[in-house]
């Protein structure tokens, strides 16, 4: 290892996955001069946000992008991403009863509806002030927020769909994170069906949102961070899982393989339930949905030009369907397109132990909603298998969330972070945003000027 400027720390930081969180926390430490090791499964960086290649085709882990509203947060893009990317507007749908509607909605989408959906659901948001809903289920918001209509065209079918669970299961959380995550765009956020309305009468003809995409794909921004991380003496430990050994309040030990690593603080970003299982501690009843990719390569240029859409339809298997061509085309070679086609499932299920048998519903389903004109046209299928990809949010999740954070926080130099650790459904940009919280809070408390003064240099304010 290069060597690097005396630690802020009393040793070693351990950081326990190579995802958006693991890495941004990594760099940014290594800045203020900590010594820090990354531990990471997979042999390669990027975590959720990782970029497949196949020849001269490459997918995402579905449709990732560059988009935030935290100036910190931009600024570390702009000083970290020395390659230019492609900036595209954003051109997102949802695929609706046979037909394709722009998402968010806008005012030319409203007259495609079926008119007695569309008179029904204003009939809801004249009557649902009248109606009392409880606060706690996935059911309980969509129904105050938007009304019966759309809860059951639209709602109720995908959530069930995608997290395998009925929305009267689910609770109000996923709902509320998960629309607008969906969204992005803060100006066209839909809290409710009036606040939709508004959006979509005074926001609609508003120019979309821009968003950063690396041209060779995502992982060449991952890439890019732990080369800057590695010139800094940092390292980074692929192709192995990591071991806690904990006593009293204190991890005392980080397992890579063989290699035993005695660190002074570690920041865990794997799934919170591993954690515990590995200090002994009770595992709490929280679970995380997996994902299927079926990353469909065809010989002709995809027939619709969004970036990604949404089929909600108990009919199609597929959940969400990206085409990275759309983010940067140096994706795909001209003349061709790709599909990435998202299947929820649980890890070691049924679908998960049989997907490639359902290869041929994906084609399918393409062919269906007319994205593929011919089937004789697909070069290519790959199946890649995320499992922990979402947290699911049952009913009862906070309180199982609470009961794994006391026992995980005796531990003082324990740090949880990023989607899996927290258990916390978000974007690339929260994940930054979150890294960088945490790498504050951690060189202020280690009480040393100099950590202070890099990382005000790193563009981290210290104030609170």
């Amino acid at each position: 290892m290069a060597e690097g400027p005396p630690s802020v720390f009393d040793g070693p930081v351990v950081v326990v996955g190579a995802g958006v969180a693991g890495l941004v926390t990594a760099h940014l430490l290594a800045e203020a001069g900590a010594e820090v090791v990354v531990i990471e499964k997979l042999p390669i960086v990027g975590g959720l946000a990782r970029s497949f290649h196949y020849d001269d085709f490459v997918f995402d882990c579905g449709p990732h992008r560059f988009y935030t509203a935290n100036p910190n947060v931009a600024n570390y893009l702009d000083r970290v991403l020395s390659r230019h990317g492609t900036f595209f507007p954003r051109k997102s749908e949802v695929f609706f009863k046979g037909k394709y509607y722009g998402w968010p909605i806008k005012p030319q989408n409203l007259i495609q509806l079926p008119p007695s959906l569309a008179g029904k659901s204003f009939i809801d948001l004249t009557l649902n002030g009248f109606k009392e809903y409880g606060d706690l289920t996935f059911e309980d918001y969509i129904l105050r927020q938007y009304g019966p209509t759309l809860y059951e065209h639209f709602f109720r079918g995908y959530s069930e769909k995608f997290l395998g669970i009925h929305p009267r299961d689910t609770h109000s959380d996923w709902a509320k994170v998960g629309i607008n995550r969906a969204i992005i765009d803060d100006k066209a956020q839909m809290q409710n069906l009036f606040h939709l309305l508004k959006t979509t009468l005074l926001e609609g003809n508003a120019e979309p949102p821009r968003f950063l995409y690396p041209k060779a794909g995502m992982q060449e921004a991952w890439v890019q961070v732990s080369e800057l991380f590695k010139r800094l003496g940092g390292r980074i430990i692929t192709g192995t899982g990591a071991r806690l050994e904990g006593e009293d309040d204190a991890i005392t030990a980080v397992y890579a393989g063989d290699e035993r690593i005695e660190p002074s603080v570690v920041i865990w970003t794997a799934p919170l339930t591993l954690a515990c299982e590995q200090l002994n501690l009770r595992r709490p009843e929280l679970n995380y949905l997996g994902l299927l990719l079926y990353n469909v390569m065809v010989n002709e240029e995809p027939v619709r030009d969004y970036q990604w859409c949404y089929y909600g339809s108990s009919k199609l298997l597929i959940n969400r369907v990206s085409i990275p061509k759309f983010f940067s085309p140096d994706t795909a070679p001209q003349g061709t397109g790709g599909y990435c086609c998202e299947v929820t499932c649980m890890k070691d299920d049924t679908r998960w132990h049989n997907a490639e048998r359902l290869t041929d519903w994906v084609i399918d389903d393409l062919v269906s909603v007319g994205m593929v004109r011919n089937r004789a046209n697909v070069i290519d299928v790959r199946i890649e298998k995320l499992p922990d990809s979402y947290p699911i949010y049952r009913k009862d999740y906070p309180g199982q969330l609470d009961v794994a954070r006391q026992q995980l926080s005796k531990f003082k130099n324990f740090q949880l972070a990023g989607r899996t650790g927290l258990f916390w459904y978000n974007n690339m940009d929260h994940s930054m945003e979150n890294a960088m919280q945490l790498t504050k809070r951690l060189l202020r408390d280690s009480g040393h000027a100099e950590a202070e003064e890099a990382a005000i240099a790193a563009g981290l304010p210290m104030g609170a």
